[in-house]
């Protein structure tokens, strides 16, 4: 699969960053990590000796009640969750991506085509330019990139694709897309009008002409 580099180097990296604002959860690469972790403490508990039943100082050798808490079997339970968690966010970038490059699905269509925007009492509108394509095309391409995104560690703090409870609507004309944006917690609205400002900033940057 495309994406195994990726997630094989998120694996590898140390514990997960803080949680930003409105965060939708760890990462495939994040969820792979804690499994890792979670399996090799299981691998290390399962050599302890007095787990052994023939230990001598094992309490069910003298006859006592005996009762324990199998630690091993719920670290490995825990790193099949954390697999399961990855495996379930790859299904869903496949499926919101298909065969697409990674230049395709890496910039934000908000950021390649944005050209305006105002703030909303429940979150913010941009326009975009005609060359996002028709409405149903723009609504695919951001399920992707937002897919995208729950791959690995990416640097997306400030994306607004990527709150937790985002509802998103696109229609338009030939003249241009209007996209409404709004999250389920209005606590999280400011959030999610600085990162709308962020991705036109950077839209307006990208279609500044060369020096």
């Amino acid at each position: 699969m495309r994406t195994l580099p990726l997630l094989l180097l998120a694996a590898c990296a140390s514990s997960p960053p803080a949680a930003q604002p409105g965060s939708r959860g760890p990462r495939a690469g994040e969820h792979l990590a804690a499994a890792s972790d979670h399996t090799t403490e299981a691998d290390h508990l399962a050599r302890w000796p007095d787990r052994l039943a023939g230990s001598p100082d094992s309490p069910v050798d003298k006859g006592n009640w005996y009762r324990a808490w199998d630690t091993v079997a719920n670290e490995r339970r825990l790193a099949r969750e954390h697999q399961g968690a990855a495996a379930q966010i790859l299904a869903e970038y496949d499926e919101a991506c298909g065969q697409r490059t990674h230049a395709e699905v890496s910039v934000s269509p908000l950021e390649r085509y944005g050209v305006g925007g105002e703030p909303t009492a429940w979150g913010a509108k941009v326009f975009l330019s005609v060359e996002a394509g028709t409405p149903e095309q723009l609504m695919a391409d951001l399920r992707c990139h937002r897919a995208w995104m729950r791959i690995g560690r990416t640097d997306m703090a400030s994306c607004p694709l990527d709150l937790a409870g985002l509802r998103v609507a696109a229609h338009g004309d030939n003249s241009g897309i209007t996209v409404e944006m709004m999250v389920e917690d209005p606590r999280l609205v400011p959030e999610l009008q600085r990162r709308v400002a962020h991705d036109l900033e950077a839209s307006a940057q990208r279609r500044a002409p060369a020096h």
